[in-house]
């Protein structure tokens, strides 16, 4: 679903629907749950077209691209019985996805990749798969592995990632780039990120990790820097908020499964 530019500008802004037709029910009431965009504090942002037009490997069909109006309801289901829609806002999310778009070229990006808390499984598929698409389909060289969690920032040195290093790291448990609890130090990790140059950072961890990753960009934003940060979750027990579904959870549940196949047939093999 689209918002127009106008409506997603503001940070509940309704949209009426035309008059329904038979068979169709309008949704007549949106609220934007806006995240903070580096153009809200730096207005002057220059944009650039998408590496991925011209990538020899890759070849995106005009429809492979996210409108930035494009948005994602958080409750998708609605029973029509009950008088769906109720007058209530609808609470909806900015899609995620490659954009048309983008505010920073290739040969200027300096990204660093930090896993935190507790071990997960994929996590290394992970960081395999944004070292490989930062470099292959978006050219970019400079890509750092922060070594064991938040402290790794202000404690010790990053270590440069290609695809030949990561090749056959999502074969091995646990993160390569070794992980920990705690060290988060705000004001230590920013200098430290505003230091090294690193203008994109990735922080995969569970939900006091996510917590301390808006901390983070919101000194960025203090700041004025022009440092773009996502936040990767990852979690074993599902507790994180929003999403229904991430990697960990979804890899422990189906190896229980599989395990638990097995076990009918190892008994009647091994009375």
């Amino acid at each position: 679903m689209a918002l127009s530019p106008k409506d997603a500008a503001g940070a509940g802004g309704d949209r009426r629907a035309p008059a329904a037709e038979e068979g169709h029910r309008p949704i007549p009431n949106i609220r934007l749950q806006r995240l903070t965009h580096l153009t809200h504090y730096l207005p002057d942002l220059q944009t650039h077209p998408n590496p991925l037009d011209n990538n020899p490997f890759f070849h995106p069909i005009s429809e492979f691209y996210i409108n930035p109006s494009d948005v994602i309801l958080r409750h998708i289901l609605h029973d029509l019985s009950e008088g769906f829609p109720s007058p209530g806002p609808h609470l909806a999310y900015n899609r995620a996805g490659p954009r048309k778009q983008i505010y920073f070229k290739p040969g200027h990006v300096r990204a660093g990749i930090v896993t935190c808390g507790g071990l997960c499984p994929g996590m290394n598929t992970v960081i395999r798969e944004l070292v490989v698409g930062l470099w292959e389909l978006y050219g970019v060289r400079e890509i750092f592995g922060v070594r064991a969690g938040y402290r790794g920032f202000y404690s010790g040195e990053p270590v440069e990632l290609n695809p030949k290093l990561v090749h056959g790291w999502h074969r091995n448990g646990g993160t390569v780039l070794e992980t920990s609890r705690g060290g988060f130090d705000l004001d230590k990790i920013v200098n430290a990120i505003e230091n090294r140059g690193f203008n994109q950072v990735y922080i995969i961890g569970g939900d006091g990790t996510m917590r301390g990753m808006v901390e983070i960009f919101n000194e960025i934003k203090r700041r004025k820097l022009n440092i773009a940060v996502a936040g990767i979750p990852k979690t074993v027990d599902n507790d994180v908020g929003i999403i229904d579904k991430s990697f960990g959870f979804q890899t422990a549940v189906e190896r229980w499964l599989s395990k638990q196949s097995m076990q009918p047939t190892q008994k009647q093999r091994v009375p």
